[in-house]
């Protein structure tokens, strides 16, 4: 009669192939016997038993056939036979305290590693790479107790893990030295030879099946162990804070765990019950240390936000100090720009009124002095003082305003001597910064241009014309005379032409005379759109 409450089988560690048969008949088999690419030991194991193969009135016999790779975690613990009811809560208690936690501890080195790794990649902090290291390290290692079928033929898998948990010891003990600021070069290149030969010991077990070898490179890992806390706590009795306290507790407690492990699993046969605690200790260890980089990120924050405030007001503070000074050299500048304006209109008085009253008063002092001479002084002392007022006019640029001022100046003197005159003005670009002294040059040079018409040419009509030109871009002023044109030989006495080259060159242009086919005489003036916004850069007085 068969039992009506279901039984099972729990084995807390079975390995690495196993095959359960109750009867003769198998109830459970997790791998092939003898092939090591798969491997049962990685969690404990739960076997139901059908109520059909068991009965209370007579034997029944029970059989699990195991085999075992050298290096692996393998073997038959004690064997729980029972009710699923009894067995089912000790088998929970022991699955999740190793599968479980196992989990629980990739996922919170993943998702921490790869948070670290951004600021690593960010800032470039020794502390940062190390830690996104020591996860990525932990997560291969850790993750292999989730994986009863490994990604690499046995024993090539064993020695990356193997490998992997030796630099996750070693880089945490690293990551212990960067926090103290332990940087000197022997300290350093001691961590790399550690660091090479553990790696190299540990792949070295396992390909050659050295089961001794493993063995001791794991009570070798205590050496650094013993060493990194010794540094740490040193570092802590001169600079107490939490985070060196921390890291003295925790590194104490994986060096007992691993001590531990090393005695009650390596070398000792623990049973059924027997499992590693450094693992959790590790994690633990890991956690403490997560901690400590998301203390330094936030102080490193506080630190940068505070710097900003301090910059921002340095930044204000200097703005205040930039903006004091820029006032007050904007008082000088119009001081200055004062200073010239009245220096340049001295200098215009002085040149064009003072000499021509000088020139009339010497006409004055003379004898026989003619009316139509000192008359001739008079009109040209008044020229010179009406053009000197009209250049302070604000013409805003407009060059075309300037000719008409001009012209509204000299049209009575021109009818009154009986030239008529023809203004051609097409329109003008605006000069945004067309100067006084500008100004005052171009209506010196066609004043001077109209005087000599009037003393010389013996001409009925002049046209004045002004234009823009493409290309080049320049302006083009001319003052043609239907006159006698000019001399094969130029006049011994005057100034004339000479004064009109000197201004027109002041102010960017080029002065050219000629005669015409027709007969009489062309003044032409050609100025370049940016050597009208020049200004003066030099002056010319006399005839």
């Amino acid at each position: 009669m068969p039992l009506i409450e279901p039984f099972a089988l729990f084995l807390p560690r079975v390995g690495n192939q196993v095959e359960a048969r109750v009867g003769g008949h198998v109830v459970a088999r997790f791998g092939v016997l003898g092939d090591p690419s798969t491997d049962s030991a990685k969690g404990p194991v739960w076997i139901t038993i059908p109520s059909i193969l068991l009965d209370p009135r007579l034997p029944t016999l029970l059989e699990i056939e195991v085999s075992t790779q050298a290096l692996r975690w393998g073997g038959l613990s004690v064997v729980h036979f029972g009710p699923e009811s009894t067995l089912r809560s000790e088998w929970s208690q022991n699955y999740h305290w190793r599968q479980t936690a196992s989990v629980v501890i990739v996922v919170a080195l993943a998702l921490i590693g790869v948070i670290v790794a951004g600021l690593w990649w960010r800032q470039r902090d020794g502390l940062y790479g190390t830690f996104a290291l020591i996860a990525i390290f932990g997560i291969l290692r850790v993750g292999d107790r989730l994986l009863p079928t490994p990604p690499l033929p046995w024993p090539l898998w064993g020695a990356v893990t193997a490998a992997a948990f030796a630099a996750h010891l070693l880089l945490m003990a690293r990551f212990a030295l960067e926090m103290v600021g332990e940087r000197r070069p022997w300290v350093c290149k001691g961590f790399w030879v550690f660091l090479s030969l553990s790696v190299s010991c540990a792949f070295a077990s396992f390909l050659f099946r050295w089961s001794w070898l493993w063995t001791l490179t794991l009570a070798y890992l205590t050496l650094p162990a013993v060493v990194v806390l010794y540094q740490v706590v040193r570092h802590t009795r001169r600079q107490p804070s939490r985070e060196n306290v921390l890291m003295c507790v925790a590194g104490f407690a994986v060096i007992l765990a691993g001590v531990r492990d090393l005695a009650a699993v390596r070398l000792a046969d623990g049973g059924s019950q027997t499992f590693s605690i450094l693992p959790h200790a590790v994690f633990v260890l890991v956690m403490i240390m997560g901690w400590i980089i998301v203390e330094r990120y936030s102080q490193q924050v506080t630190q940068y936000r505070e710097l900003n405030a301090s910059l921002e007001r340095r930044i204000a503070e200097r703005e205040i100090q930039l903006g004091e000074s820029y006032d007050k050299l904007k008082v000088q500048n119009e001081q200055q720009a004062t200073l010239h304006e009245r220096q340049r209109i001295m200098r215009d008085i002085h040149d064009g009124v003072g000499a021509q009253l000088v020139g009339l008063l010497s006409l004055l002092g003379g004898q026989g002095a003619q009316s139509q001479a000192l008359r001739e002084h008079a009109n040209a002392a008044l020229d010179e003082l009406r053009m000197a007022v009209d250049s302070l006019q604000p013409v805003h640029g407009d060059l075309t305003t300037v000719l008409a001022s001009l012209r509204y100046r000299l049209q009575p003197r021109l009818d009154a001597a009986g030239l008529r005159v023809i203004w051609d003005v097409q329109e003008l670009p605006l000069q945004e910064h067309l100067s006084p002294s500008t100004v005052l040059q171009i209506q010196r040079i066609l004043l001077e241009a109209f005087t000599n018409v009037l003393r010389h040419a013996q001409a009925s009509q002049v046209r004045v014309s002004a234009r823009k030109l493409d290309c080049p871009e320049r302006l083009v002023l001319q003052v043609d005379d239907d006159g006698v044109g000019l001399p094969v030989l130029a006049p011994a006495h005057g100034h004339g032409l000479h004064n009109m080259k000197v201004r027109a060159e002041a102010i960017g242009g080029v002065h050219s005379v000629r005669t015409l086919t027709s007969g009489g005489t062309r003044v032409q003036i050609e100025l370049p759109l940016d050597g009208v916004l020049a200004g003066v850069t030099g002056s010319a007085s006399g005839r």
